[in-house]
């Protein structure tokens, strides 16, 4: 390298202001769910309740069926059963705080997801509960 390559010329040197720099300003507005959005929540919504109501159907049915046998539901048995009842809910809630800033595509594909993982847990509950009681 030569001397006349190494040196730079003034005017390409910025000069130091007396002004700082201005950071790049970030929108803070957050995203929120929108119409459509809420419209996929409440279309979920019934879909997961179906599944409420049928766990709170297995119940009422159980406990009508053991109570007319004259025999005590044992706790194991009951503990999945109201761990059908639980499951859609709290499986619906995090779906629902998980998509909140989700589009709409998007929240559809969580709550169908959920959805399945609630079948699952239910499938489950109901092995282990035939499982415990035995008929």
């Amino acid at each position: 390298m030569t001397d006349a390559e190494s040196t730079v010329p003034a005017s390409a040197v910025p000069e130091a202001s007396a002004t700082p720099a201005k950071p790049e300003v970030r929108s803070t507005a957050k995203r929120r769910r929108g119409r459509a959005g809420w419209i996929v929540a409440v279309v979920f919504a019934v879909f997961y309740a179906f599944d409420i109501f049928e766990a709170l159907s297995n119940l009422v049915g159980v406990l009508q069926a053991y109570s007319d046998a004259g025999v005590a539901l044992p706790t194991p048995a009951l503990l999945t059963i109201i761990g059908q009842i639980a499951a859609p809910v709290v499986v619906f809630v995090l779906a629902l705080w998980g998509t909140r800033r989700a589009r709409s595509g998007s929240a559809v594909l969580v709550f169908l997801v959920g959805f399945a993982v609630v079948a699952v847990i239910t499938l489950d509950l109901q092995s282990v509960f035939r499982s415990l009681v035995g008929f």
